[in-house]
């Protein structure tokens, strides 16, 4: 009893087993093992069933599933591969950025540096338009320096012919040695490539000492011509020269003027209390300038900031290319001073920045004092000169009216009264001419903090827009995994459904299969009965056919029912002759041409896209007219589509 049931049990379950197998087209036999049920099996403990499958599967085991590891490596191989094209897609995205940053910056530049030289250029004409108008001007026979610039342009003529004598003892023969050598060489050109005589051989070791020595002449005349031009250099480099360079400016000589100590008070000590104020004044403004000095001692200290004299001229000039009223100014000149000195650093050029700004306003404050100081004497000197006659006419008065001499001494008080009060309000003016002036560094020095400011929160900005970029990105690729989870779980789903169809298709066959069991058990039992029924039908025949019948060797010429058939005798006169001899089961042609994927393969074959992928992907979604049966329908084509 208990091995019929078992029985029972095993081929229940492998059958749809291998009906599964059908379906899918692979081969699990391989892994199946032999149900096992009952009382024995349940008290088996976990590391005998271990044993057991051990045993039964060797060195295998169904339990975990073998990994493919070269499929793994090529997985990991196509990740980086794709991972390292995003990376050279995000270079190349930052290459075209800096390109096109640099390209943006190089175009500022180009305007600028146009908008400069036709500046220059202009400022050249103008020059050259000026100099030669001064130089007609000056030789004329009205101007008062006609003779010297008459000798000056007789040094000029001898600068021009010295200069042509030296271009004809040094340059000319440079230029006909070069053309005696080509010449030579295109002479012995063909012997050259030829064999090498020994005359030819000698003849180019002469040319060659004669091209070393006159190469050895022109290395000893530049270098003469290099110490020469030092030696100007520093000849012109004077500090008179540099003012007169930079646009001169007043000039203060210190001490009492000559025509202020030229002039005569009939008052002495009137005459050195007002010629002791022009050393007053001097004193005073020298403590100005000495402060001054100390003030910017940081700056002054340093020659050219500690830089050389050729690169801070070339920082002065690039700065002054660039316009205040530029846009964007400092990062532009900025820009240009690291392509200018590759080997300085952002720091070093933003110190000697702010060493040129701090030497500017100690210039201008030296020059504003220096003219301050020049226009003080000046007018103290004009005021010495009207006290002075006023001293004069209070002279002839009291020599004309003798009566009124305590009003001259009122006078001379009143008038020193004056000049007392004019110091003062010398001094008052000086002082509010120093606060306008710090007033006005004030502001340059709040106009050029803005501009920081203005830069920083630029760049504040511009790391905004970064930021944003960034938590734009991750949101996308947040939103990019939502969205493959979705489809995770409406593929789960899919699957789900897929296992219950299958499942209800695989009790379906069951219940086929056992009708079909029972339909052969039924239909063995008819033929059973009816064999038993033949058998008997038999046995009456052979009753009517036994031996009774008597012996009739003619009936055998006799013709038979066929035969008459044949002939015509006897047969129905309705009979469908052609008429097959079974019954088909199947379809006809027109139940066949009728479905419209066979009309629409037709269609496409005539127009010649049935081999089309477009074509072949309608055709499978062309549905019959009558739907299939349910355990007629198969996976295989939709897990191709899937794939």
């Amino acid at each position: 009893m208990f091995t019929s049931s078992r029985k029972k049990s095993t081929q229940s379950i492998t059958l749809p087993f291998f009906q599964c197998l059908k379906m899918t087209g692979r081969d699990y036999r391989a892994f199946l093992s032999t149900h096992r049920s009952g009382l024995r099996e349940i008290g088996r403990t976990d590391e005998a069933d271990k044993l057991l499958v051990r045993m039964k599967e060797g060195f295998g085991s169904s339990r975990y599933q073998k990994q493919d590891y070269e499929k793994l490596r090529m997985m990991a191989l196509e990740k980086k591969i794709s991972a390292n094209r995003s990376l050279l897609k995000m270079n190349k995205l930052q290459a075209t950025s800096q390109s096109h940053k640099e390209n943006t910056l190089l175009k500022q530049h180009r305007t600028v540096w146009k908008q400069n030289m036709i500046k220059l250029e202009n400022a050249r004409k103008t020059a050259a338009s000026d100099q030669s108008g001064y130089f007609d001007d000056a030789t004329s026979e009205m101007s008062h320096i006609s003779m010297f610039m008459l000798d000056m342009e007789e040094l000029k003529l001898q600068l021009d012919s010295e200069r042509e004598e030296f271009k004809n003892a040094t340059v000319d023969p440079v230029w006909n040695l070069r053309e005696d050598l080509q010449a030579w060489i295109n002479d012995h050109e063909t012997k050259l490539k030829a064999n090498v005589t020994l005359a030819l051989r000698t003849e180019h070791e002469e040319v060659s000492k004669v091209v070393k020595d006159v190469k050895e002449q022109q290395e000893k005349i530049l270098k003469h011509l290099e110490q020469d031009q030092l030696a100007l250099e520093e000849d012109l480099d004077t500090d008179f020269l540099r003012l007169v360079g930079e646009g001169g400016g007043k000039r203060v000589i210190e001490g009492i003027p000559e025509e202020a100590e030229d002039l005569e008070c009939p008052d002495d000590d009137l005459r050195d209390l007002i010629l002791t104020e022009f050393l007053l004044l001097d004193n005073k403004f020298k403590d100005k300038l000495k402060e001054l000095d100390q003030k910017y001692e940081h700056v002054l200290r340093p020659p050219l900031g500690g830089w050389k004299r050729e690169d801070h001229f070339h920082f002065q000039v690039i700065l002054e290319q660039y316009p205040f009223t530029l846009n964007n100014r400092r990062a532009l000149y900025m820009d240009r001073l690291k392509r200018q000195f590759p080997r300085k650093t952002r720091a070093e050029l933003v110190e000697h920045e702010e060493w040129i700004t701090a030497m500017k306003y100690y210039k201008e404050l030296r020059k504003t004092q220096i003219t301050c100081w020049a226009r003080a004497k000046e007018e103290l000197y004009h005021k010495a000169v009207a006290t002075f006659a006023d001293a004069f006419l209070a002279e002839e008065l009291h020599w004309i009216e003798a009566i009124n001499k305590k009003k001259q001494q009122e006078i001379c008080s009143e008038l020193y009264k004056k000049v007392q009060k004019w110091r003062e309000q010398k001094l008052e003016a000086a002082k509010l001419e120093a606060e306008l002036q710090m007033k006005n560094r004030e502001k340059l020095e709040r106009q050029r903090r803005l501009e920081e400011e203005i830069n920083k929160k630029k760049r504040a900005a511009d790391k905004e827009k970064i930021s944003a970029f960034h938590e734009k990105r991750r949101q996308e690729e947040e939103q990019e995994e939502e969205e493959k989870k979705k489809k995770l779980e409406i593929l789960q789903k899919e699957m789900e459904e897929q296992a219950k169809i299958d499942k209800e298709r695989v009790d379906y066959r069951k219940q086929m299969q056992e009708e079909k069991r029972l339909q052969l058990e039924g239909k063995k039992h008819q033929e059973y009965l009816d064999e038993v029924e033949r058998e008997k039908r038999l046995d009456a025949i052979r009753q009517l056919v036994a031996v009774h019948v008597e012996s009739d060797p003619y009936r055998v010429m006799k013709p038979t029912k066929a035969s008459n058939a044949k002939i015509g005798i006897g047969a129905e006169e309705d009979i469908n002759i052609q008429r097959p001899l079974f019954d088909m089961q199947g379809f006809s042609s027109d139940q066949v041409t009728s479905d419209p994927r066979i009309k629409l393969e037709e269609a496409l074959r005539k127009a010649g896209l049935h081999k089309n992928p477009y074509a072949r992907k309608m055709i499978f979604e062309t549905k019959p007219q009558k739907a299939p049966r349910r355990d007629m329908e198969s996976t295989v084509l939709k897990n191709m589509e899937k794939q």
